[in-house]
């Protein structure tokens, strides 16, 4: 394809189209029947599956053959259908095939010659002519051919051979069948010899050319050669021929020969032999490329003659021959195919060209709404044109249509705009018009005053809160009459040909890569304003400048950020006061440029969901880019890949259209596009179109149908021009009419009189354009002697396509079309051509009514039986992508119902196509496993078979769940079988194959997990509960089943946010939420065993016990993503959606848990609160920096607005309307579009002349209503001032208190009036207009009468001072917020001024407090569904109270830091509640499981600061702020807590002894001994300010390190202690500036401890055993630096050596000799115990297993400089076989194996790691995280013999005796809730306080840790000794 021809391409040219490249392989067989059935069925049984893998390993591409020797059915024999079918095969063949499309394999037989079906009536009346003449009877010629006048010119159609000899395919009597059969042998015999005569007699005579003549003589086989080989003008890439000659037939046996040669009259057919002689010998010799002709001589043998024993090696030689040759033509085409992405996107968008030439091949009318597309295409709208109207109204083609007339249109349009006279732009300007309007006048919502652009056009939309946003335009223009079209057609043209700027006169063309056109800034105090769009690339979308002006006319457009740089649309002037100006002289727009150059539009077609790239919204748009990217030569290397920023990066190309090179983008069917997970699939559709651009789409809509017309809705709400839309309505009576005549001229059809009435009848009762398409397919086949009953037509478009149906079926046969259909219908997404092949292959109901006269070496469908059918359907399947497959599906919805009705009545048959399906994806019979089946009696009968049943194997594929490349690694996911096998098990109601294989099986949930959205798989679990439904399941089955499945569906809800990231941890989040479930679940016990036994391959950290929130609880998601906390949530109208945001905006949808769309605005600073529309279109954020991000949530196109307001005030909050914005400060108040344009700012001044109030907060309704709110700026002082601007009117002020709050009407006032009491009062306003009250005194009834303003009423008592008023979701209830708890009040009482009115008080338990952060903002409470629970968040912990009796009656731990927002959820269905945190999470709580029971997890209050473990009795010590905890290791029970002061206690370090008897305690400034499990602190010494703890000498004695002293100048005191008794030993004092830990050497003689004297860093080594001061010495090293060294770590065998670290080295000292020993540079510290190994991770990245003698990388275990800048935990396990790396920005532990640097596991933390250790036997990792939870994690090693018998060993596993719990504080809270009951004890000091655990209980635990430790021996499992362990401060 040259260059030209692919530029054209691209710019969308529907001229002369090269055809489309093709992912197929298909090649038409001919022969003769009898004579190579031999080596057919070899090719068949084994070359052609060969190829077909060949094709698809190699090239991607489908094999296919043609073999019309057999699937031929009797219909097609009957009809004389054969030929034609033939020749219709060929050519689709040579369109379609890449490579190969024409095989001929020819002998000695010349074969069937059939007389024509088809003879031209005057040809004809030849024949019958010439034949009487010669006396011939043509009776017989009469009797078979009837005149068919409908054609034109007219024919004779040879009839059905049924319709004469009736008995001819009458199975059911075979004598009467033969004996028809035999007449129609006969009958056609001398047929045949009639017309040769007639023929020859007419050629000799010179009345008949040659080719007509041989017409009536050629065989079907010279036929097929003509079509698929002499007339190709390319043999060599295309044809193969093979020719086989045969010596010494024996002639002997006729019967026998016959087959090989032509007999006539029991002696060879002359005639035929010099037919093929001239065929074989002659022409196709001298056609084809001789290196693709074969010839083969072979001999008579035996009495067959040919048969496969004796022809062996010819046959291996012919098929070697084959497959090499075909495989070489591929080979070849494949070369020449561009696979680049620009040959690929050339292949795309020629289907979407042919498409659009066809479908304007059948246009025809509709001029109306042509003009209305010209118009949008010429005129001055700025958003896309939408096509919109029911399933098959026409859109397509009116679509396709309006592309094709661009070139004229523009054409025209820029021929008058140049024929216009000088100095004219023919705009035809009215005057300038009067501007008397005042500031804001536009937006009040009269309709006075808008805003108008040229040509009387505006956009701008009214804000008086109605959200209809409508546009008024001068001279009707809406409405344009016919008579003045051609003027408004040169008022288009010049628009569009003109650069509508007028507040931009330097303007320019922007890229991707250069941002937008510059401009000037010019402006004192003004306010920049960034439009983005919401992706993380930099790209920024520019859009058109902005057409509108405000009513003051001094704003200029806005500044555009653009990849870090500004780039100004210009800026927003603004001065104090605001004057009055009027709008700019429209005679001022610079004149319009006259351009000669030619218009060069660049078109882009595409008719989505019609292939595959088209699909889906990702591919779309990938496709869309490449070819804006091509024409405006941008590379294709800088299209993003992720849907956010390649949406982003779409609608920036737009702006690279200019006014040469016009850009036109029409896409079909926008409802049909597929791939987001939002519920809005048009937020890629741009709103805002650039200059030169224009976007028409089309979408169905039918009122009576909303699911399917939602994405219309969607667009209107997108799209606020009424007129860009266009409603398609049927054709009506008179046009059908007019197609349908338009089309028969085109056809060469006609009708007659009684038929052209039939279609009359049958349009004016319907004329949807897909109804006269059927109509016209249908009376295409009507003949002028078809009987009445014969020419009826449907009078619907179901029942139209219900006789397509049945016609197709009588053609094809009912059962294969029957089948084929309905598992095309029955597929959830549709199916591959390959895969419908497969199925009718496997379906032996189908294959024995194919197979009648033909047994086939291989028992599969015939491919081109199938191609046959789809040939009938044009237009009605499309192919589209699904599941990364090419599908065949429905196209038009009326289809699928119409199949759904026909072949879905019996439900068996829907289960049986289900079942079918089912089987296949799970690979039943794939794989060579033979599928039995049993022979029909007719084939039993036919081929004399004794056997009633065989198998065979169907060449179906395996379907694996993976597919494994040659590496080992996974290539590809099945995604086929994971979209398709769920719904079909579901739906033939296979449940134990569901359960089995897909929802209750691991590699399932994990394979699909890894390559589908979460919502995917969730999506299997919802399907199966919803269909559980059966006459035959009692409804408890279903009741406990759909328990299970939920079970496991919510415990991946919970896990989603960490699943969707890290999906190998499916087994690790199933586990540990699942334990506690296994008892009376099956499923999930197996389910989990599985996890056990299989999952340990994808992540070897395996919790050892229930660790994670379990299902059923009140937690129902748990929404992460979120970096920073969580300052806003807002729910959407709907309570389908839930915007959060932080440093980013993040919305959710409920429904799901899906995260639907992330848009980070790339802002410094943190939101501080978050506002959506009235109509949910706009969500608006502010920053703690002021600036505002206006958000479309329809499109995610944001808006970057820095401060707006004057004199450095700061944003203090924000008002958001459907159409406007509303940002107000300390005085002022600024109104913006959008768009963020300021139309006015304004300053608020508080009406009591009180000089220090200063705004608070605004409430805006519209311009001329609305509420401000001004306080003193002191939090303690609480005076409130209300003022209400109504209709335009300021009321009188009320002076107020402490809190407030409004209705959603805004007429009614709840607050605190008397500034002496706490009393609530309620307010009303009246709507009457106001006198001059400004005494700023608060009005009641008796005073104000009928006066405007707040009116008071009713006032209810207050006992405490409000920090908060609110009011619940139905306004029923008043809810106040105090100090020490809640308040509710019925919101009735005050309407009926009941002053004893009953107060609900709430109170909160003892020493919790509400506090006030800002005034009128506190800690807030909502009521559930009912109004049956009240719930608050304080603190960390959700409150729930009984209403009306005010009890507490839960308490929910609900998130591990302070909660910041409680949105009530309680609409429809749901009654929840959503809460936000600074621990960064939103969770959905679910209020009707509150008290369902939970499982228990223990966990401490604040966070685990260290770990301290004993494996000899399994427990492990933590130590947070308050206590030191006792833990179970194996079960994760919190066993004890140990504070010695109850209140009060700061605890800093504690170390359990070996042997579990002592715990050391480091407590408030004292050093404890607890002995445990007696729990009693028998030793207690003062020490303050400890910073380490070391046991000493196998645990006999202990060492307490402590820094005294200001912080540059201090000492460290170190006491070493007799253990257990704590008698002092030894006291060492050195001076230090920064503590570090001391250290022993390795063997245990000296005490080593860094120090800092005389301004000089030391090392002092002291003597073990009696503190003694050996000496100290400074260390010397290159590159030392003053206090820059950091640990000493003793170096493994070497007893007196310490390597000291040193910023990512370590520097080796002998402390004996005082000597510098060596330098280790990459080296963090870490190191085996052998000494030979080390660690290298730096903080920027990368981990690195050093050789610590050569400091050589031995293996990079993380690339470098891959995770960012974080910190980072890095250690060896305790035997040195594994690698622990925490990073600490993505919160997961990574292991890794020493041996071969394997990753064995990536687990994702649920909160942050604060404390790290491992057991001393290396099995098992205990975290402490910031939660407060203790986590214990087996390292399973797959690697390792018994990983998973240690598993099923332990006490979670085998269910073994429970470990008791704590009963104190926390550590007896559930996961979710905790017991507000249970209040922490004040224990004694001797005790510590808590709970007792016995020494039963204690034996308990070390027995289950033996046990599980001894299941298993690790082979390098022997156990260190521990000869020192040290508890540091970091």
């Amino acid at each position: 394809m040259d260059d030209q021809t692919v530029d054209k391409i691209f710019a969308g040219s529907l001229g002369t189209l090269p055809p489309v490249s093709s992912k197929i392989v298909r090649i038409f067989t001919s022969s003769t029947f009898t004579d190579t059935s031999m080596e057919r069925n070899t090719l068949m049984a084994t070359v052609y599956p060969k190829l077909k893998e060949y094709c698809r390993e190699k090239h991607g591409l489908e094999f296919q053959v043609v073999d019309m020797r057999w699937g031929v059915r009797d219909e097609a024999t009957d009809d004389h259908m054969t030929t034609e079918l033939c020749m219709k095969e060929i050519e689709n063949c040579q369109r379609l095939s890449m490579g190969p499309n024409f095989v001929v394999f020819l002998g000695q037989k010349y074969g069937y010659r059939p007389i024509p079906t088809y003879i031209l009536a005057s040809e004809l009346a030849q024949f019958r002519e010439i034949l009487l003449t010669m006396g011939q009877e043509v009776i017989l010629l009469d009797t078979w051919y009837k005149k068919d006048s409908n054609a034109v010119p007219p024919i004779c159609i040879l009839q059905p051979i049924s319709s004469i000899l009736v008995n001819f395919n009458n199975k059911r009597v075979p004598k009467l069948q033969q004996e028809d059969q035999a007449k129609w042998w006969d009958t056609l015999d001398r047929m045949q010899k009639l017309l040769r005569k007639a023929a020859t007699t007419l050629y000799a005579q010179g009345q008949l050319d040659f080719d007509s003549m041989h017409n009536y003589l050629m065989s079907v086989t010279e036929r097929e050669v003509i079509n698929g080989l002499l007339k190709v003008r390319n043999t060599k890439n295309h044809v193969l021929a093979y020719v086989r000659y045969i010596n010494n037939i024996n002639l002997q046996n006729l019967r026998r020969a016959g087959l090989f040669i032509d007999i006539a009259n029991r002696a060879l057919d002359a005639e035929a032999v010099r037919l093929l002689a001239n065929l074989r010998d002659e022409r196709m010799p001298a056609k084809i490329e001789p290196s693709n002709l074969m010839r083969y001589t072979v001999e008579w043998i035996g009495r067959d003659g040919l048969a496969n024993d004796t022809h062996d090696e010819y046959l291996q030689n012919f098929i070697s021959h084959f497959y090499r040759n075909i495989a070489r033509l591929v080979d070849r085409a494949m070369r020449k195919e561009d696979s680049s992405p620009q040959g690929q996107i050339v292949t795309e968008i020629l289907q979407h060209l042919h498409a659009c030439n066809n479908s304007v091949k059948v246009f025809y009318g509709r001029e109306n709404d042509l003009e209305k597309v010209r118009r949008y295409i010429l005129g001055p709208s700025i958003q896309p044109l939408t096509l919109f109207g029911a399933g098959g109204c026409g859109k397509t083609s009116l679509l396709a249509r309006s592309g094709s007339l661009i070139i004229t249109w523009l054409t025209e349009a820029q021929e008058k705009d140049s024929s216009s006279p000088a100095g004219d732009d023919g705009s035809n300007h009215p005057p300038p018009p009067t501007d008397n309007r005042r500031r804001g006048s536009n937006i009040n919502g009269s309709g006075e005053g808008s805003n108008t652009k040229k040509g009387g056009e505006t956009d701008r939309s009214n804000i008086n809160g109605s959200g209809e946003g409508s546009n008024n335009k001068k001279g009707s223009e809406t409405d344009r009459s016919e008579s003045s079209s051609k003027t408004d057609s040169h008022n288009d043209a010049t628009n569009f040909l003109k650069e509508e700027e007028m507040s931009r006169p330097d303007s320019g063309r922007a890229s991707p890569s250069q941002g937008t056109a510059s401009g000037t800034l010019s402006r004192r105090s003004s306010t920049t304003l960034s439009r983005q769009e919401s992706d993380d690339t930099g790209f920024t979308a520019s859009g058109a400048s902005s057409r509108r002006q405000s009513s003051s006319g001094i704003f200029s457009p806005v500044s555009t950020m653009t990849d870090g740089r500004s780039s100004h649309r210009g800026s927003i002037a603004l001065s104090t006061p605001i004057q009055e100006h009027p709008d700019p002289d429209p005679t001022s727009v610079p004149s319009t440029i006259k351009i000669n150059k030619p218009i060069k539009p660049v078109l882009i077609m595409r008719y989505l969901g019609t292939t595959p790239d088209s699909s889906a919204i990702t591919p779309m748009l990938i496709s869309l880019c490449q070819q804006i990217s091509y024409n405006y030569m941008i590379p294709f290397d800088a299209i993003p890949d992720d849907l956010v920023p390649l949406t982003a990066y779409f609608k920036q190309l737009l702006a690279l259209a200019t006014r040469e090179q016009p850009l036109l983008v029409f896409l079909d069917s926008v409802d049909q596009i597929g791939g987001a997970q939002d519920a809005n699939k048009m937020a890629w559709l741009p709103t805002r179109l650039p200059p030169f651009c224009k976007i028409v789409v089309s979408c169905v809509y039918e009122p009576e149908n909303p699911e399917i017309s939602k994405d219309c809705q969607t667009l209107r709400r997108m799209i606020d021009e009424e007129d860009n839309f266009i409603h398609v309505l049927a054709l009506g009576e008179e046009l059908a009419s007019q197609v349908i005549r338009h089309w028969m001229r085109n056809s060469h059809r006609d009708l007659t009189n009684y038929q052209w009435r039939v279609v009359s009848n049958a349009i004016a009762r319907c004329s949807l354009p897909i109804f006269v398409k059927l109509v016209f397919a249908e009376i295409c086949r009507w003949k002028s002697y078809s009987r009445a009953q014969e020419t009826h037509l449907a009078s619907n478009v179901m029942d139209s396509i219900m006789m397509l149906f049945e016609r197709i079926e009588i053609q094809h046969g009912r059962i294969l079309v029957f089948h084929a259909l309905a598992y095309i219908t029955a597929s959830k997404s549709g199916l591959s051509e390959t895969e419908l092949e497969d199925l009718l292959s496997l379906d032996d109901r189908v294959l024995d009514d194919v197979y009648q006269y033909h047994m086939p070496p291989v028992r599969r469908i015939p491919p081109l039986l199938w191609t046959r059918i789809r040939n009938d359907l044009p237009n009605y399947l499309s192919e589209r992508e699904a599941d990364g497959v090419s599908v065949l599906n429905w196209y038009h919805r009326q289809f699928k119902e119409a199949a759904k009705e026909r072949y879905f009545k019996n439900q068996n048959l829907a289960i049986y196509f289900h079942s079918s399906i089912a089987e296949y994806f799970m690979g039943t019979w794939g794989g060579g496993n033979p599928k039995p089946f049993k022979y029909t009696e007719i084939q039993r009968m036919r081929f004399n078979l004794a056997e009633k049943e065989g198998e065979a194997d169907r060449k179906v594929p395996l379907q694996p769940l993976v597919f494994v490349g040659k590496d080992g690694k996974v290539s590809r996911y099945n995604l086929r079988k994971f979209g398709e096998l769920p719904y079909h098990l579901v739906r033939a109601r296979r449940l134990d194959d569901l359960f089995h294989n897909v929802l209750f099986h691991y590699q399932w949930l994990h394979a699909k997990l890894s390559s589908c959205p979460l919502q995917a798989v969730l999506s299997d679990f919802e399907d199966t509960c919803n269909n559980l439904e059966d006459r035959e399941i009692s409804r408890e089955t279903v009741r406990l089943t759909t328990r299970e499945l939920m079970l496991v569906a919510d415990a991946l809800r919970l896990g989603g946010a960490i699943l969707t990231q890290y999906p190998d941890l499916l087994a690790s989040q199933l586990i540990g939420r699942l334990l506690p479930e296994t008892g009376a679940n099956l499923n999930v016990r197996r389910l989990l065993e599985q996890c056990d036994k299989e999952g340990i391959n994808n992540c070897a950290l395996m919790p050892t016990a229930h660790c994670l929130h379990t299902p059923g609880g009140p937690l129902k998601y748990s929404l992460e993503g979120h970096q920073f906390a969580v300052f806003g949530v807002c729910l959407t109208s709907d309570a389908r959606f839930v915007v959060s945001v932080s440093n980013k905006f993040l919305i959710w949808d409920l429904s799901t848990s899906d995260l639907t769309r992330a848009v980070n605005p790339g802002i410094e600073g943190v939101f501080q609160g978050l506002i959506l529309s009235p109509d949910d279109r706009f969500a608006a954020a502010w920053t703690n920096n002021s600036q505002t991000i206006i958000l479309n949530l329809l499109t995610s196109e944001q808006i970057v607005i820095n401060n707006p307001l004057q004199e450095e005030e700061t944003v203090r909050g924000a008002c958001l309307l459907d159409t406007h914005c509303v940002l107000y400060g300390q005085s002022q108040w600024v109104l913006l579009t959008m768009q963020g344009v300021a139309v006015e700012i304004r300053r608020e001044r508080c009406p009591l002349s009180q000089p220090q109030f200063q705004l608070l907060s605004m409430d805006f309704e519209s311009h001329g209503k609305y509420h401000v709110v001004f306080w003193t700026g002191d939090l303690d002082d609480k005076r409130l001032v209300l003022q209400t601007i109504n209709d335009g009117q300021r009321t009188n002020p009320l002076e107020l208190h402490s809190a407030m709050v409004m209705n959603r009407k805004r007429d009614i006032l709840y607050t605190c009036a008397d500034l002496n009491s706490a009393n609530v009062s309620v307010f009303r306003l009246n709507n009457q207009p106001t006198g001059n009250n400004r005494k700023g005194r608060n009005c009641n009834d008796e005073e104000s009468g009928q006066a405007g303003g707040w009116c008071k009423g009713n006032i209810l008592d207050g006992d405490d001072l409000l920090l908060q008023l609110s009011l619940s979701e139905t306004e029923n209830h008043v809810l106040g917020t105090t100090a020490l708890g809640f308040c509710i009040w019925n919101a009735a009482d005050f309407e009926n001024k009941t002053p004893s009115a009953k107060r609900i008080d709430l109170k909160l338990p003892t020493g919790v407090r509400n506090i006030s952060v800002s005034l009128l903002q506190s800690n807030s409470i909502i009521l559930s569904k009912n109004d049956e629970f009240a719930v608050a968040g304080v603190r960390k912990n959700l409150y729930v109270w009984k209403i009306p009796t005010g009890q507490l009656v839960k308490v929910l731990d609900a998130h591990f830091g302070r909660i910041l927002a409680i949105v009530p959820y309680t609409i429809g269905p749901w009654n929840s509640v959503i809460t936000s945190s600074i621990d960064r999470s939103v969770k959905v709580w679910n209020l009707n499981n509150v008290f369902e029971q939970v499982h228990v997890i223990d966990r401490h209050e604040l966070q685990i600061d260290s770990i301290s473990l004993c494996q000899t009795t399994g427990v492990a010590v933590t130590v947070t702020r308050g206590c030191v905890g006792v833990w179970h290791i194996l079960t994760g029970k919190l066993m004890d807590k140990l504070a010695y002061n109850a209140l009060g206690a700061i605890v800093t370090h504690a170390l359990i002894t070996q042997d579990g008897r002592h715990i050391l305690a480091a407590e408030s400034g004292s050093i404890l001994i607890w002995e445990w499990p007696k729990r009693r602190v028998f030793f207690r010494a003062e020490q303050p300010s400890v910073k380490q703890i070391m046991l000493m000498e196998e645990d006999t004695k202990f060492l307490t390190a402590s820094r005294l002293g200001p912080a540059n100048e201090g000492k460290a005191v170190v006491v070493v202690r007799d253990c257990p008794n704590g008698v002092a030993l030894y006291e060492v004092e050195i001076p230090v500036r920064t503590f570090r830990p001391a250290i022993l050497t390795n063997d245990g003689l000296m005490l080593v401890m860094q120090g800092h004297e005389k301004n000089r860093d030391y090392l002092y080594v002291f003597q073990s055993q009696t503190g003694v001061l050996i000496h100290k010495f400074i260390p010397r090293y290159q590159g030392a630096k003053k206090d820059q060294a950091g640990l000493l770590i003793p170096v493994p065998g070497k007893a007196t050596q310490v390597a000291l670290m040193d910023q990512d080295k370590g520097v080796v000292f002998d402390v004996r000799t005082k000597k510098h020993i060596r330098t280790i540079r990459r080296w963090s510290g870490q190191v085996t115990k052998d000494g030979r190994l080390g660690l290298y991770a730096p903080s920027r990245g990368g981990l690195e297993l050093i050789e610590l003698r050569s400091s050589s990388t031995v293996s990079q275990l993380i690339s470098r400089s891959a995770e960012g800048v974080f910190t980072n935990v890095t250690s060896f396990n305790a035997t040195d076989q594994y690698v622990l790396y925490y990073h600490s920005g993505h919160k997961t532990l990574r292991v890794f194996r020493v041996l071969d640097g394997q990753m064995l596991a990536n687990y994702r933390l649920a909160a942050e790691l604060t404390a790290i250790d491992t057991t001393t036997d290396g099995r098992c990792v205990v975290i402490g995280t910031l939660d407060g939870c203790l986590s214990v994690l087996a390292i399973a090693d797959p690697a390792v013999p018994g990983s998973f018998q240690f598993l099923a060993s332990l006490p979670s596993r085998t269910r073994q005796t429970r470990i008791p719990s704590a009963v104190s504080g926390e550590s007896s809270r559930s996961d979710q809730d905790g017991d507000s009951n249970k209040k922490n004890r004040k224990g004694d000091k001797e005790s510590g306080g808590g709970s007792h655990i016995t020494l039963k209980a204690a034996a308990t635990v070390a027995a289950s840790w033996a046990k599980a430790t001894q299941i298993t021996n690790n082979k390098t499992g022997t156990v260190q000794k521990v000869t020192s362990k040290a508890c540091v401060i970091s």
